[in-house]
């Protein structure tokens, strides 16, 4: 009875300091301590449960569930939006789905219509066209679209832009000016793979030591990086490892 008690006593301090934090009316933190079972068992339902479910972490779980369970609700949902309303909204939504479904052709000739009028030189719609392009290994097409939305747009800053531009170049075998967008991208790069693509081009053209280099410091800043940044880092953390074992 006294481990209980003790745990019982836990559960109440832990939400009674919960409410107070989160702003709760103090009606509450009245019935936990002279309530403690029907209140703490009100307090789970009535507002822990609700946050739980609201919270950003929740929300994407339940939409991730839902992409496995029917991976096409969201393609479905984009086509009839486009049928209903032939907006540039709605066109771009669904090129973006073609694209994360591997839909290449799709995506690209939906890019390739919007970009009319006034939309000839949208920076959204030339940045997912140039995406789908290297998707598709169409390097020599991507570099010429990301030139055109860099010289039509010059406020526009975009870290993936200048990553499908650098990858482009090395695709194409213009080596020393892709070694140049990799190094103006490492300086404000917030993710490990454009410094990884660095090294790996480092290492291909001979400049072990630098590559090196660059792949320790992806391990050592795979270290103090929150989980979430190590999920989206995990491949090229994985490569760095490989590199320098």
């Amino acid at each position: 009875m006294e481990i209980a008690g003790i745990f019982m006593l836990l559960i109440q301090i832990g939400f009674a300091v919960h409410a107070i934090r989160h702003g709760h009316p103090i009606f509450w933190v009245f019935l936990i301590i002279f309530l403690p079972l029907l209140g703490c068992i009100l307090y789970s339902v009535m507002v822990l449960l609700p946050e739980v479910i609201q919270s950003r972490t929740a929300r994407q779980g339940s939409k991730a569930l839902l992409r496995t369970l029917d991976p096409q609700k969201e393609l479905r949902k984009r086509r009839e939006a486009l049928e209903v309303s032939d907006t540039i909204g709605n066109r771009s939504a669904l090129a973006h789905e073609y694209l994360r479904h591997g839909m290449l052709d799709e995506a690209i000739e939906l890019y390739e219509s919007s970009l009319t009028g006034m939309y000839r030189t949208d920076p959204d719609l030339l940045l997912g066209l140039a995406k789908a392009l290297v998707e598709a290994n169409n390097f020599g097409r991507a570099r010429e679209t990301l030139e055109m939305l860099f010289g039509a747009n010059p406020e526009f800053e975009n870290q993936e832009a200048h990553l499908l531009y650098a990858r482009s170049l090395e695709a194409l075998g213009e080596l020393d000016r892709a070694l140049d967008e990799y190094r103006a991208l490492a300086k404000y790069s917030a993710g490990a793979e454009a410094k990884c693509r660095h090294a790996l081009l480092l290492k291909r053209m001979g400049k072990t030591s630098e590559a090196r280099a660059l792949f320790e410091d992806i391990l050592k800043d795979a270290k103090i990086a929150s989980r979430h940044s190590h999920r989206l880092n995990k491949e090229w953390v994985d490569i760095a490892k490989r590199e320098v074992a």
